[in-house]
């Protein structure tokens, strides 16, 4: 394992060290003055018998060492009766065995997982005993400062409970962070720490109010803001969490960014084992890096978040993964193809151009989404590229087509003495297999460069035949001509060029992006 890899091994075990913490909050509620009796609570002296403490056992695997056993607690609140419990995805998901403490009980009780939605970072569980027990109810009135409110909860993994006292001092809060996407989160100033997250935020009838998952301190100016998921929203999605998943894919997951190495993605922290990202055969341990040909590589949930609020349950998802500790690139769909190795020019050709050591590697945040003026085409470009995005009549057809040029120097790629990349959506074509050898004959006959070898190219998106290309001056051609997914009535034409190994990651990135609308 190289240099870069060993210290990424070191960040992401950090990382999941980290999420453990976070999830070793709990947090219970309850009625009847906290004394086991049953019935809804309503007011915050009664709350305790009414939050828990839930500990989660199971699995992570390291990129040096391995499946590492591990586990972590965290908070949550009983919302019926029954023993239904709210807490954070983080707390729950991909864990083995769930057991829980309900008002600092000693003793535990084993609990199942209803649902879970990752982006929201809520999850409902059940009691394995139907009670009755005390619960809390949610607040159906919208939190504005300053009210005074309560975070419940067992911070730090203590077994005692514990009650830290605040107001609201912000009604609407950015909700986006590095293990979620949340639309709605109120900001307050009750001190919640590693453990209360998944607890209950509740006003002085212990009502609540929140579901607090998030903590932010800032060591230069020694200010500590806090954080919980609105009320309004997370009632909402627990009726739908009753019944099953929702924004999930049964994914324990963290944004990363690092920038030596230009690997950002989702780091899987642990699999929910019945999920869907189980069937398609990610792992604890992978980075999942492309989501439906979006890039991963903000460091936050967003864009991941945003695919998953674009497709409806059961949706064919394409994914790109880094199985970190081999370092193999694989690729397959979210209900549909399991995970295999994809095909990379980077691996493919790295023999057949200037070996830089990897030096002239972008990293991920080197790359900008860009658009053709038509709005057909998108891809990710390095941002310093020369860039055309108007319509063109390239392959002379009589009228242009949506048209996307990307290089250092276009001159110098339009002349094959430089890298760059080339994308047309043709319309009005039947992509079968004769049209597509047809096309790409024509198109490697004018382009000025020797056939070396034809292969077929097929990704979560694209699927048709390839050639690559000796242009001469030590730049390699790549020449692929395709019928997409996301657009049956077009073709795609994608032509690259490249003289270093940095260069040919840029095509790999361009096509793992590539989307034809």
């Amino acid at each position: 394992m190289s240099r870069t890899y060993r210290t990424l091994a070191v960040l992401f075990a950090t990382l999941a060290l980290l999420g453990a913490a976070c999830t070793s909050d709990s947090e219970s509620d309850g009625g009847d003055g906290g004394d086991g009796g049953s019935g809804a609570v309503s007011s915050v002296e009664d709350a305790k018998g009414a939050v828990v403490q839930i500990e989660a056992a199971g699995e992570f695997r390291d990129p040096e060492v391995g499946v590492v056993s591990g586990g972590g607690t965290g908070s949550g609140f009983i919302i019926d009766p029954s023993g239904i419990i709210v807490t954070n995805n983080h707390v729950v998901t991909g864990a083995g065995s769930l057991k829980v403490h309900v008002g600092g009980e000693k003793t535990d009780i084993a609990a199942e997982v209803l649902g879970v939605s990752e982006c929201n970072d809520l999850a409902v569980i059940k009691l394995d005993d139907e009670g009755p027990w005390p619960y809390l109810q949610i607040s159906d009135t919208a939190p504005e400062p300053p009210l005074d409110v309560y975070a419940l909860g067992f911070p730090l993994g203590d077994p005692e409970y514990t009650a830290t006292k605040g107001v609201v001092s912000k009604a609407s809060a950015d909700g986006e962070s590095s293990w979620a996407s949340v639309a709605s989160v109120i900001e307050h100033d009750a001190n919640i720490q590693p453990g209360n997250s998944g607890g209950p935020l509740v006003d002085d009838n212990g009502m609540v109010v929140g579901v607090n998952y998030s903590s932010f301190s800032n060591a230069e100016t020694t200010t500590q803001q806090f954080y919980a998921i609105n009320a309004d929203l997370a009632g909402d999605v627990v009726e739908t969490l009753k019944e099953g998943d929702e924004l999930s894919i049964g994914v324990n997951g963290t944004a990363v960014l690092d920038e030596e190495s230009g690997i950002a993605g989702v780091w899987v922290n642990a699999v929910d084992a019945g999920g869907p990202a189980k069937k398609a055969g990610v792992q604890p341990g992978d980075i999942i890096t492309n989501l439906n040909g979006v890039a991963l590589a903000s460091g936050t949930m967003e864009e991941y978040c945003d695919v998953l609020r674009s497709s409806s349950e059961g949706d064919v998802v394409s994914m790109r993964v880094l199985r970190f500790d081999t370092e193999e690139i694989l690729e397959g769909e979210i209900n549909g193809e399991e995970l295999t190795t994809a095909q990379s020019f980077a691996a493919e050709l790295g023999d057949q151009v200037q070996n830089t050591g990897g030096s002239d590697v972008l990293p991920a945040d080197a790359f900008v989404e860009i658009v053709d003026d038509t709005d057909r085409i998108a891809t990710r470009i390095p941002g310093e590229w020369e860039i055309s995005t108007s319509p063109q009549d390239l392959l002379e057809l009589g009228t242009a087509q949506p048209t996307v040029v990307a290089a250092p120097s276009i001159d110098a790629f339009n002349g094959n003495a430089g890298p760059g990349v080339q994308i047309i959506a043709v319309d009005g074509v039947t992509p079968d297999v004769a049209t597509l050898t047809g096309a790409l004959d024509a198109l490697v006959e004018g382009s000025g460069c020797a056939e070396q070898n034809r292969e077929d190219y097929e990704d979560s998106v694209l699927s048709g035949p390839a050639a690559v290309l000796d242009c001469g001056g030590g730049v390699v051609g790549v020449a692929l001509v395709a019928a997409t997914n996301q657009n049956p009535d077009a073709a795609v034409v994608f032509a690259g060029q490249a003289s270093t190994d940095g260069d040919l990651d840029v095509l790999d990135t361009a096509l793992a992006a590539l989307v034809v609308r």
